[in-house]
């Protein structure tokens, strides 16, 4: 389910245990800039904070970050499986973390 929602979300950039991960719509790609790891923990923090304005901040960002992160031509079929094997690879509780974050993104891109 989790696969499903992903593949019908713009991408975003998610943290699974100690890594980084564009997925989305078109990308399952790690991510290893600083910048741009260091913005998935400030945008849950100032989510936490309810710090609306930063919030909305860090979520554009790194919306960008993941539209900047896309190869082209982009491979629909190679995405799917390489998220597929991804999710699948996961312990219960970095799905159950994973999860989460959609939910959070889910939310934020929605509202």
């Amino acid at each position: 389910m989790i696969t499903e929602q992903l593949l019908r979300s713009p991408g975003f950039l998610y943290q699974i245990g100690n890594k980084y991960y564009y997925l989305g719509k078109w990308i399952c790609k790690e991510c290893t800039e600083t910048d741009a790891t260091d913005c998935v923990m400030m945008y849950h923090m100032c989510r936490s904070g309810k710090e609306e304005p930063d919030t909305a901040m860090y979520f554009n960002k790194l919306r960008a970050y993941s539209d900047f992160a896309l190869e082209v031509p982009c491979n629909p079929a190679k995405t799917k499986a390489d998220m597929t094997a991804l999710i699948d690879s996961l312990s219960d509780s970095d799905r159950a973390s994973l999860k989460k974050q959609v939910q959070c993104f889910e939310e934020d891109y929605g509202g």
